[in-house]
């Protein structure tokens, strides 16, 4: 418990600071609490339960054989008084608690002369009018009010799912075949997206991260002009794929739409070579990392599965990840944009590095554009793009890694 908490537990129980606090004092700190809390709830207890007996003798008085007639006088008996003069709001109030308690004592109806001996138990409850007030007046600080308006995506035909017999031979061989029209290299799915204006969205990756068709498609495409941003999938489920020669560790990652994993789930359990995963991109520190691709898997593989980093990195950066695992996951992340991983120091320069304004190597030690990457211009553009309007819909990333990166 908090120190404040502990300092009124030894007042309440009357023990000194070097002493232990037991369950007992915890105990009787807590019934007196209560108790207090109660004393000073009687008042506007016992207001509205007097507001409510003769509420109700007037609903009764207007009650005839089931049919209630209120007249205007009845009406106003309902009335209470909205403002207070000046004089009554301020003068002095000698005395007021103890005629406001006989009022109720003197009261003829037995129900309110009952709500009167149980403040009686409680003793000297203060009946001040202010005390008395369900609404009273509160100094609030300014609000601002604001109303969010939801923009949905224009309406458009959706496609209809269809499982390739490429994906169900990837399934029995866990192998791609590359000229094969059923899936694409990942990134080339947002290559109809605002984000990709001016980069060569083809030059991302290295051929071990694919997307299927199904997963890709999901509308019919408007004509010239069409921007898909508001009809992209999130990354969620994905079929990974080993070699012989190192059965432990992920070679290949096929992502898939749901309509597939529904469809692959019940054969994927009797696979050997592919396994399904479920993932989700960490949007959220209080959340752990998935991209180990451990957290759901299909059949469930002994030792687990292990995923290359440089693969997981380019899984994170298509899905919208916005958190590092770990300083090494951010030197690769920034080896794959092509990006200076550190401040460009004097010796560097003198090596021949030539760094843009936001971080893009224009020219590495050995002079190549991109660090060695394979892009030719700076991804800064498109990964804010796809990380605020795509994959966060339009929330800031500013206080993130992926935004301070």
């Amino acid at each position: 418990m908090s120190e404040e908490i502990q300092t009124k537990i030894r007042e309440c129980v009357k023990i000194a600071p070097e002493q232990t606090i037991r369950v007992a004092d915890v105990l009787q700190w807590s019934i007196n609490e209560t108790f207090v809390d109660t004393r000073r709830s009687m008042p506007l207890w016992a207001a509205q339960g007097e507001r409510f007996v003769n509420h109700d003798l007037l609903w009764r008085n207007a009650s005839t054989q089931g049919r209630v007639e209120l007249t205007e006088a009845s009406a106003e008996g309902f009335l209470e008084e909205e403002a207070q003069s000046i004089e009554r709001r301020y003068r002095p109030r000698i005395g007021e608690d103890q005629a406001l308690f006989s009022h109720l004592e003197a009261n003829s109806n037995a129900a309110i002369r009952l709500i009167a001996a149980r403040c009686r138990d409680f003793g000297n409850l203060q009946f001040r009018s202010n005390t008395l007030r369900e609404e009273q007046e509160r100094e609030l600080s300014p609000e601002v009010q604001q109303e969010r308006q939801i923009q949905h995506p224009d309406p458009a035909e959706p496609v209809l799912h269809r499982l390739d017999p490429d994906i169900v031979d990837f399934w029995s061989n866990g192998t791609l075949l590359h000229w094969s029209r059923a899936y694409m290299p990942a990134f080339q799915v947002l290559q109809e997206t605002s984000a990709t204006t001016g980069l060569e969205v083809a030059r991302l990756g290295n051929n071990t991260l694919f997307a299927t068709d199904d997963f890709a498609t999901t509308v019919v495409t408007s004509g010239k002009g069409f921007s898909s941003d508001q009809y992209q999938r999130h990354a969620q489920w994905f079929l990974t794929s080993h070699s012989e020669e190192d059965p432990n560790t992920i070679q290949q990652v096929l992502i898939i739409s749901p309509f597939e994993a529904n469809e692959l789930r019940d054969r994927t359990d009797r696979s050997r070579k592919i396994t399904l995963h479920l993932y989700k991109a960490q949007t959220n520190l209080n959340y752990a990392s998935l991209d180990k691709l451990d957290f759901h898997s299909i059949p469930t593989r002994l030792p687990p599965l292990s995923i290359l980093r440089p693969l997981a990195i380019q899984l994170n950066v298509f899905a919208g990840q916005l958190y590092f695992s770990s300083y090494e996951d951010y030197l690769q992340i920034c080896k794959f944009l092509g990006l200076a991983a550190e401040l460009v120091t004097a010796e560097m320069v003198a090596a021949g590095w030539t760094v843009a304004a936001d971080g893009f190597i224009l020219s590495d030690g050995d002079g190549r554009l991109g660090g060695g990457s394979e892009l030719r211009q700076s991804p800064l553009k498109f990964i804010k793009t796809l990380m605020t309007k795509i994959r966060r819909n339009g929330e800031g990333i500013d206080k993130t890694d992926i935004g301070v990166c």
